[in-house]
């Protein structure tokens, strides 16, 4: 049987690389796709889907209560409560769906209404809002069965596919905006794609649990009051998340014109760079988090938060940092010139991801799923109240940048606050994590990245200009590679990661790099995080050498003695 450790890995390794192709594809699409609509009809593209987001505000945020339930059932063998449970979500949310879906079609020129849009674009705004609501009721319908594939840990049963659907949906794009078909046909392939891989979800997750059977007169009504009373805390978070992804750049469409809206949405898409890494393991702390407390094992909670404070640190700060230091190398490279607008606001944006990926999200990764959402829905009221106030004041008389500072502003607060309560739940001294866990990689990226920077900018103005998109690759390809290559060893080195965290890291190896170049045997690896008194590890051959060389690893020889 698979330890929690080896599904989590497992999971995390399947879901990175589809999570990569997700996300690498936007980042070549959205140049191209400005080249092809303008910047005025991607900003309109941005201000729908944003529109679709605010839809999904209104369910009381159910579906955060799903993984809980869901693994707690499933653990506790009751499986008639799994269904009920299960049914009551899935009507529910399809019943919810559809009211919105006719609510957003017989409303639809109310709500374009709020938007500065030319009479050029009346007609074309119209179609764009129909579409995306039908993909709204497609992929929110049935948020149920990938809460299911949470639970029982298999999301990497639908990676294969969805890489597939994610590879053609690239492919599909670039050939109907080279046939002229513009916007249009960007929502009808988003639209497709969605509907099928919802279809492929639903499939897969109904075999994952074989004992649920769907039953229309299962709508339980104490299920839904728990999910309500779960959920109702919830519903602040989800408004603070789209207040910080979309409120400004509704408000910038108020104040000003739909080219600010682009600009913003730019670094606001950059900024997700930050995210994506550390971001990935969310989703599987998330029922590991659930599991371990319906095995009231405190113990290895608060060891969950301690290593998911570590490893998010690790993948933040080196790279939050990068992007601060070379923010116009980024856009530069990403977007060509004319986008210069936009690298101030990625400075000012990143700052506040900063703060978020590193206080906030480990216990807001664990304490919802453990039956405690009150922290993270007091955080999401600061954040939504700051930002809303902030930005308001900010756009009316400082533009596009005060949009930038209003949302960082509000998000650096209510990330402090989830940090502060988050350690004295899991009793965890401030001062302690800080000097353990977040010094040592912010000094290290710090240092590294200032002289970095000063090579930089006597290259580029003496040397090497920065005056174009092959330029600007070039430099991010070497800045990068110098800045990754020497801070991430220097901060794992002098213990920065206990025993635990360094197996869990050569599993993760072993997960990566393929046996035949370690050197590694079948089974060669074993850890039972259920249970610490068999833990095993062994090594041999390349494998050790290879640890030998990252000296800030001990080789999995001293492993396979205790």
């Amino acid at each position: 049987m698979s330890s929690l450790t080896d599904k989590v890995i497992k999971n995390t390794y399947y879901q990175f690389i589809s999570q990569i192709l997700n996300f690498i594809f936007p980042i070549f699409l959205t140049p191209f796709i400005i080249s092809k609509i303008g910047e005025a009809e991607f900003g309109l593209y941005a201000l729908v889907l944003g529109f679709i987001g605010t839809f999904g505000l209104f369910d009381i945020s159910l579906s955060s209560s799903f993984v809980k339930f869901i693994s707690e059932y499933y653990y506790k063998k009751e499986f008639n409560n799994l269904n009920k449970f299960v049914n009551t979500g899935l009507i529910s949310y399809t019943l919810f769906s559809s009211i919105f879906v006719v609510l957003g079609y017989i409303f639809a020129d109310d709500i374009l209404s709020f938007i500065n849009i030319s009479d050029a674009l009346k007609i074309k705004s119209l179609f764009v809002l129909k579409v995306s609501l039908f993909t709204f009721f497609a992929a929110n319908s049935s948020v149920i069965f990938i809460s299911i594939l949470i639970s029982r840990q298999m999301m990497y049963k639908t990676t294969v596919l969805g890489m597939i659907l994610a590879v053609v949906g690239f492919i599909a794009n670039i050939i109907f905006l080279n046939l002229g078909y513009g916007l249009e046909s960007i929502m009808v392939i988003q639209l497709i794609s969605v509907a099928l891989s919802t279809l492929i979800n639903i499939i897969i997750s109904i075999k994952s649990v074989p004992e649920y059977k769907f039953s229309f007169f299962q709508l339980d009504g104490r299920m839904l009051k728990n999910m309500s009373k779960f959920g109702f805390q919830m519903q602040v978070s989800k408004l603070s998340s789209f207040a910080s992804e979309k409120i400004d750049e509704f408000l910038l469409a108020y104040f000003s014109v739909l080219n600010n809206v682009t600009y913003f949405n730019i670094a606001n898409k950059l900024t997700r760079v930050g995210r994506f890494f550390p971001y990935q393991m969310v989703p599987q702390v998330a029922p590991v988090a659930a599991e371990l407390n319906s095995r009231n094992d405190t113990e290895k909670l608060k060891n969950l938060f301690d290593d998911a404070s570590k490893y998010f640190s690790i993948a933040s700060i080196p790279l939050f940092i990068f992007m601060i230091f070379f923010a116009d190398v980024i856009v530069t490279a990403w977007m060509g010139k004319g986008f210069e607008v936009s690298i101030n606001i990625l400075r000012i944006l990143v700052v506040g991801q900063l703060f978020n990926s590193i206080f906030s999200v480990p216990g807001n990764s664990i304490t919802p799923n453990i039956g405690v959402p009150k922290f993270q829905m007091y955080e999401g009221l600061i954040n939504l109240v700051l930002n809303v106030i902030l930005s308001f004041f900010f756009i009316k008389y400082y533009g596009i940048i005060g949009a930038a500072y209003g949302n960082t502003i509000a998000v650096i607060i209510s990330s402090l606050y989830i940090f502060l309560v988050s350690s004295r739940f899991f009793f965890k001294g401030i001062p302690d994590l800080i000097k353990r866990i977040y010094l040592k990689p912010f000094m290290v990226s710090l240092i590294i990245g200032a002289i970095l920077y000063t090579l930089y900018y006597y290259l580029e103005q003496s040397v090497f200009p920065l005056d174009g998109r092959i330029n600007s690759f070039i430099y991010l390809f070497i800045l990068s590679a110098l800045f990754f290559i020497t801070t991430i060893p220097w901060v794992l080195s002098d213990n920065y990661l206990n025993e635990r965290n360094k197996i869990v890291l050569a599993k993760v190896i072993t997960k990566l790099i393929p046996s035949k170049f370690l050197n590694v045997t079948p089974n060669t690896l074993v850890v039972d995080v259920e249970n610490d008194a068999n833990l095993e590890l062994q090594t041999s051959g390349a494998f050790k050498n290879f640890l030998d060389y990252k000296r800030h690893l001990r080789t999995l020889a001293e492993y396979s003695k205790k």
